[in-house]
């Protein structure tokens, strides 16, 4: 019994870290298309490189009242933009812990353990909560 424990234990061990592996290659990828875009100048900007340059030793909250940045999920509007995409690429990375979570918790329900389907659920609510900027005061 305790030998089928230990080959399941591997499995989900397995699929997790497969998983963690083409995510982690897919964004970091991501990531160097996204650099290239922008420093190639292949897609507009948001904010242009003399306005950053230009601003480059302002707070954060003065370069939202200039208009050259934002808070919160309010980047997501500029994705077009090469480099508002370099974001979305290491917001990419950021979920990598929930999609190897979400594969664990198929392997554990699928083996009916149902205890670590559920602690692995909520580890990726809590995820997803913290990411969704829910307890995040408004600007």
């Amino acid at each position: 019994m305790e030998n089928r424990k230990e080959a399941f234990g591997a499995d989900v061990e397995r699929s997790y870290a497969g998983v963690l592996e083409k995510v982690s290659i897919g964004g970091l990828a991501a990531s160097i298309i996204a650099y290239l875009l922008y420093v190639l100048h292949l897609m507009p900007l948001s904010v242009s490189v003399h306005d950053i340059a230009a601003n480059w030793h302002l707070s954060s909250d003065a370069l939202v009242a200039k208009g050259l940045a934002s808070y919160g999920w309010a980047w997501a509007k500029h994705l077009p933009d090469a480099d508002m995409l370099s974001l979305a690429a290491i917001g990419l990375l950021t979920l990598t812990p929930v999609a190897c979570l979400a594969i664990a918790s198929l392997a554990f329900l699928k083996k009916r353990d149902y205890a670590y389907t559920v602690i692995s659920i909520l580890q990726i609510l809590v995820l997803l909560v913290a990411v969704s900027g829910v307890f995040i005061a408004q600007h």
